[in-house]
C-alpha cells in the first residue's frame, strides 16, 4: 500500500489500529475502548461540528483544567460519516432529555465498547484489520495491515519529534497516544521543553486554535484515567 493510505481513515479508525499489535492483540482493551470514543469526539471536533468546554485558569504561568468538560454541539449537520451522524443525533436527544450539555467522562465510559467494536468491524471490512478465531480456547485476533500501521506510527514519530508541523489533527491522534500509554510501546517521548510548553498552551500546540488545543487536552487526559475492564 502506499504510504498515503492512513489518511483515508478517521481518527477513531486511526487509533484503533496502532491500539492493535503485529501478534493480534490489543494494547489494552479498556484504554482502547475509552479511546476509541474519545476520538470520535475528536474527529467531530475537527470537523468543527463539537467542542468540548472544560473551566481552566492560569496559575504560575501554566495552563490548569478545573473540571472533566462537556460536549457542546456546534453544527449538526451531516458529515458523509453514518457514525458521526448518529452520535450528534444521539448527543443531541441526550443533551435535549438531559436539559443540558453532556458531560465527557460519563459519555466516554457509556459509549467505549460500542465504539471499540464499530470502528475495529470497519477497519476489519476494508482489510487493514485481518480477523482470526482464536478456536476453543483462544480469543479472537485481528492482525493489522503492518505497512499501513508503520506508516502511522511514523507520523506520530515525526511529531513527536518535531521533524514535521504539528497539525490540528495530529495534535489529537498524539494526545490520544500519549494518554492511552501507547507512547511508551512505540518509545515516544516529549521532551521538557516540549511539555513545559504544552502546560503553558506555548510552542506548537499554542499557536493551534485554543478551543481544539482544549477540547484534545481535556481528551487525552480523560483517557488516561478511564477504563472499562478487560
Amino acid at each position: 500500500m502506499s504510504d498515503s493510505v492512513p489518511w483515508w481513515l478517521s481518527l477513531p479508525e486511526e487509533f484503533a489500529l496502532l491500539s492493535h499489535t503485529n501478534s493480534g492483540k490489543v494494547h489494552d482493551s479498556a484504554q482502547t475502548a475509552v479511546g476509541c470514543a474519545a476520538a470520535e469526539l475528536g474527529e467531530l471536533a475537527l470537523r468543527r461540528k463539537l467542542l468540548v468546554r472544560s473551566r481552566k485558569s492560569r496559575k504560575f504561568g501554566f495552563e490548569v483544567y478545573r473540571d472533566h468538560g462537556e460536549i457542546q454541539l456546534l453544527d449538526t449537520g451531516p458529515t458523509g460519516l453514518v457514525w458521526a451522524d448518529e452520535l450528534m443525533a444521539e448527543l443531541g436527544d441526550r443533551s435535549a432529555s438531559e436539559r443540558g450539555p453532556v458531560t465527557v467522562k460519563r459519555w466516554l465510559r457509556q459509549r467505549g465498547r460500542k465504539a471499540f467494536t464499530l470502528h475495529r468491524t470497519a477497519l476489519t471490512a476494508r482489510g487493514v484489520l485481518r480477523r482470526r478465531s482464536g478456536g476453543l480456547l483462544g480469543r479472537e485476533r485481528h492482525y493489522p495491515d503492518t505497512a499501513v500501521r508503520d506508516v502511522l506510527i511514523d507520523e506520530v514519530r515525526a511529531a513527536y519529534g518535531e521533524r514535521r508541523p504539528l497539525d490540528e489533527h495530529m495534535l489529537f491522534l498524539c494526545d490520544l497516544v500519549e494518554g492511552t500509554r501507547l507512547s511508551k510501546d512505540f518509545r515516544l517521548t516529549m521532551s521538557g521543553r516540549q511539555r513545559l510548553d504544552r502546560a503553558r498552551g506555548a510552542g506548537a500546540a499554542g499557536a493551534l486554535p485554543e478551543d481544539l488545543r482544549d477540547t484534545s487536552t481535556t481528551l487525552g487526559f480523560l483517557v488516561s484515567l478511564h477504563g472499562l475492564g478487560d
